[in-house]
């Protein structure tokens, strides 16, 4: 799942935080958690605890 699909996912279920963290060591890049949570809605907080 890229960080589109997992976006989507996330819009769907309506949780109120997303924590991103398959991203930089195990998989994908680090602009990845970026992009992820720019399509998230608004009212979906997003905690990236990678640095």
């Amino acid at each position: 799942m890229d960080f589109k699909e997992a976006a989507k996912l996330i819009n769907e279920v309506k949780p109120k935080i997303a924590i991103p963290i398959h991203y930089g060591s195990v998989v994908g890049k680090e602009q990845d958690a970026a992009d992820f949570r720019k399509l998230l809605r608004t009212n979906i907080k997003c905690e990236t605890l990678m640095k």
